[in-house]
C-alpha cells in the first residue's frame, strides 16, 4: 500500500512538473481559434480555400461536416506539423465498420486525427470534455476545463465507445 502512494506521488508529480515545463497555451495564443486573425494569417498552411469566418468573428469547425479536398495536408501530417504525432490515440488505422458520420475516416477509411478532434475552436470548456482521474482532479485541475477540441463529449469515455464497444 505504501509503495503504491509513493508510485502514485511520484507520477503525479512528474505530470504536475510536464503541465508547468510544457507551458500550457492561453486562448489568445490558441492556433485553432482563429477570431482576431484574417484568412491570409497563415491559414494556406493546413487549407486550399480559405476560411468561412461567421458574423460573430468567430470559426468554428465542431458541427462542420469535413470538406478532405479543402485541406493542403492529410489528416495527419497535418495536425503532426504542430503536434506529436507519438501522443494520443493511434491514427492510421483502417476501420472495417461502420461510423457514424460526424466521425469522419479519410478516402482509405482510416481513422486521422480529424475523426475525434476538430480543427477549430475554442480550447476551454465550462465542463469537462475527456476522461480524467482523481490525479488529475489534484494535480491538473486545468485538464478539466479544455476542450481538446473532441468532436463528442469524452468524460465518461463515450466518444471512444463509439468505436471501442465492449459489447
Amino acid at each position: 500500500m505504501k509503495k503504491r502512494l509513493i508510485q502514485s506521488l511520484v507520477v503525479g508529480g512528474s505530470l504536475a512538473m510536464l503541465l508547468f515545463v510544457g507551458g500550457a497555451r492561453t486562448a489568445a495564443e490558441n492556433p485553432h481559434e482563429i477570431s482576431r486573425q484574417t484568412p491570409q494569417s497563415g491559414c494556406g498552411e493546413c487549407h486550399n480555400t480559405a476560411a468561412d469566418i461567421k458574423d460573430d468573428g468567430i470559426l468554428t469547425t465542431k458541427n462542420h461536416t469535413v470538406d478532405l479536398a479543402a485541406f493542403a495536408k492529410d489528416g495527419v501530417a497535418m495536425c503532426s506539423s504542430c503536434h506529436n504525432p507519438n501522443q494520443g490515440h493511434k491514427v492510421g488505422l483502417n476501420i472495417d465498420f461502420p461510423v457514424p458520420a460526424d466521425l469522419p475516416l479519410n478516402e482509405e477509411h482510416d481513422m486521422t486525427c480529424l475523426t475525434c478532434h476538430y480543427t477549430h475552436g475554442r480550447l476551454d470548456s465550462d465542463r469537462p470534455q475527456a476522461s480524467h482521474s482523481f490525479m488529475d482532479k489534484l494535480m491538473n485541475a486545468e485538464r478539466l476545463k479544455k476542450s481538446f477540441l473532441l468532436r463528442r463529449n469524452n468524460s465518461d469515455g463515450e466518444l471512444c465507445l463509439t468505436c471501442h464497444n465492449v459489447n
